[in-house]
């Protein structure tokens, strides 16, 4: 690794652990009951989310709507991840199978959000989710990166010889509620287990009409 990337890669490791660290501060102080979750950080209220203006892999508009009326989790990586990605993608593929016992209405619909709109189209998005599962979706768009820092996700382009070049970002996943609000988030590692205990947690503490 270049003096130059180490030098990128621990700048960024330190703003993911500001941003992360503003952002649980926020959560522990505002906590007034809830659930008790095994790794899970509880937000209560639960956070409205930023403004949100992407496309889906079959390109049609993806906001703020296309999260209400359901639970959903959000994690952010792109395509031509070499590990974590496709790593955390397979474990919540596990997680949702994991969870089908539940109702339908109770399952988590589950988001990748990419950072690299430049090179992930909603064609490569679809190829690429479906081989996860084919229930998952993939959002994209030009203000991703954005929408990704106003939820405590600093991205970081870094460049490789050829012309190539890699994003660097935290591995978060974010349960947002039904109401379209993020209710709980949790940081590595992450363990099917854990996340399944987690969520069933979540979803029998806050149902639909609360």
């Amino acid at each position: 690794m270049s003096r130059a990337k180490s030098i990128g890669l621990a700048a960024l490791v330190a703003i993911v652990a500001i941003a992360a660290g503003m952002l649980l501060s926020r959560a522990l102080l505002d906590r007034s009951g809830g659930p008790t979750l095994a790794r899970a950080t509880l937000l209560e209220p639960a956070r409205p989310l930023p403004p949100m203006a992407f496309i889906d892999q079959q390109g049609q508009p993806f906001g703020l709507e296309q999260l209400r009326g359901h639970w959903s989790i959000l994690f952010f990586g792109f395509t031509s991840c070499p590990d974590v990605c496709p790593m955390t993608l397979a474990l919540l593929a596990q997680v949702e199978k994991k969870l089908a016992d539940l109702p339908a209405e109770q399952r988590p619909h589950i988001v990748l959000v990419s950072v690299d709109p430049k090179r992930d189209t909603p064609e490569r998005l679809a190829q690429y989710v479906k081989s996860f599962s084919p229930t998952f979706t993939g959002i994209t768009g030009d203000a991703v990166q954005e929408f990704a820092l106003k939820m405590g996700v600093p991205v970081a382009i870094s460049e490789q010889p050829g012309g190539n070049y890699t994003v660097d970002h935290s591995a978060a996943i974010f349960v947002v509620d039904p109401s379209g609000a993020l209710r709980a988030l949790s940081s590595t590692p992450h363990e099917v287990p854990i996340i399944a205990e987690d969520y069933r947690s979540l979803v029998a503490a806050y149902p639909p009409s609360s």
